[in-house]
């Protein structure tokens, strides 16, 4: 019996004394039998610990303690120094990711050639991975009922913005997977601009929206479906981004250069050339109305290996980072969704998610999620695998094009095979 229950048996029998006019003994003696008998009624008996004739449950097990990173600084020094003797660049930083938390980082080379030594906060222009933070915009809003990820363009553009050629019409979710029918045209901005452009028919393909067959990688699509998030919002994206992810996260990042330092930021080379000044990033104007920021979506996104791990981090633990849910675990698994197979004739066969990729079998791990990045002299990966949280940042400058068969940046698919074989060798 538990300790309240003879609390409240021992009021009740105080009660019953008084109500029948018995009264205590002070010298701690039972009270007298008021009937005159001289036998003592029995009180309840009390329990001082568990029935021995009651089956006891087990103790639960204790919980398995949280996994820990196992990468050392030590293991990113390595593998930079290791690849380095295959590959040449002016800069290379790198981030690491394990059980769905930022492990390590580390660079190598140069963020302004010899003036500023590159560091894993250095902030580069990441090229077409900004495409992949534009997509977690994208599902954010249509789990805060901003966006219908299915609702037909027209819905945010007006209804002179259809493909004539369809019975259905192009959506958020087609643009996310390059096969909304719109042709792959010139980045460009401006609202009035796009909405003309897309008002057109000779800006559509003829096929039907999310046929996988008629699959092309298309960053003018991004600037529509980033200009799209733009109408449904009625925001700026990259305003909408700093208060959704990069201040929660605490983020120092921008689809806008302008909207950093120029210490902050690296230099981009080609291998033989400057492709863009620190100087002239953060010189950059700052968009402030709706449109104006459309040719920034597919590539401008300016971020840290650091940062942006952190930004991946989230999704390879299903929408979690740190304890602090940023986006639910079925929107996640939505993103990872692969919507159709597309072959690309010279490089291994990939799925389309929204806007992520996946393959298996690849950089030593059963599937692995990803993007590329390619501009101004940049070639970036970023990569997880959502069955151990894990994951790798790769950014470089002034680096030769090289990709391997799996269409990875080569450098970036070494660096990245190499600190995933190292987390398994200490997992073991």
């Amino acid at each position: 019996m538990n300790r309240p229950m003879i609390r409240i048996l021992a009021l009740a029998l105080c009660l019953a004394c008084l109500l029948s006019g018995c009264s205590g003994a002070s010298d701690g003696s039972q009270p007298e039998d008021v009937s005159g008998s001289s036998q003592q009624e029995p009180g309840p008996a009390v329990s001082s610990g568990p029935d021995s004739s009651q089956p006891q449950e087990p103790p639960a097990p204790p919980e398995p303690p949280e996994p820990q990173p196992q990468l050392t600084q030590a293991d990113i020094d390595e593998a930079l120094q290791a690849v380095m003797e295959d590959y040449s660049a002016v800069a290379v930083s790198v981030a690491a990711i394990e059980n769905g938390q930022l492990s390590q980082s580390g660079a190598w080379g140069w963020a302004v050639r010899d003036e500023r030594e590159m560091t894993a906060d250095t902030k580069l222009r990441v090229a077409s991975l900004s495409k992949v933070a534009v997509g977690m915009c994208a599902m954010a809003m249509a789990e805060e009922g901003i966006l219908d990820l299915d609702a037909p363009l027209s819905t945010y553009w007006g209804e002179s913005v259809q493909n004539p050629y369809s019975q259905s019409q192009p959506t958020a979710r087609t643009l996310m997977s390059h096969s909304s029918s719109v042709k792959d045209l010139e980045i460009t901005r401006g609202l009035s601009h796009l909405t003309g452009l897309l008002s057109s028919s000779s800006a559509w393909r003829s096929m039907e929206p999310g046929n996988g067959g008629y699959w092309y990688y298309s960053n003018f699509g991004v600037c529509v479906l980033g200009t799209t998030l733009e109408l449904a919002s009625g925001q700026v994206l990259d305003d909408y981004f700093q208060s959704r992810f990069c201040q929660p996260l605490g983020l120092t990042a921008s689809f806008f250069g302008g909207n950093l330092e120029e210490e902050e930021l690296a230099t981009l080379y080609n291998p033989s050339s400057v492709g863009r000044t620190a100087a002239a990033q953060a010189g950059e104007s700052i968009p402030d109305q709706i449109g104006d920021g459309a040719s920034w979506y597919p590539g401008g996104l300016t971020i840290s290996a650091v940062d942006l791990a952190k930004l991946v981090a989230v999704l390879a633990n299903g929408g979690e980072y740190e304890g602090v849910s940023y986006l639910e675990p079925r929107t996640v698994a939505e993103m990872e969704t692969p919507q159709f197979q597309v072959d690309p004739g010279e490089t291994s066969v990939f799925d389309q998610c929204l806007i992520l990729r996946r393959q298996e079998n690849i950089l030593g791990r059963d599937q692995i999620y990803y993007h590329t990045g390619s501009a101004y002299g940049v070639f970036s990966l970023l990569t997880f695998d959502p069955d151990t949280g894990d994951g790798v940042v790769v950014l470089t400058t002034g680096t030769p094009r090289q990709a391997d068969e799996h269409g990875l940046y080569a450098l970036c698919s070494q660096l990245s095979a190499d600190l995933y074989a190292r987390m398994e060798e200490e997992d073991a």
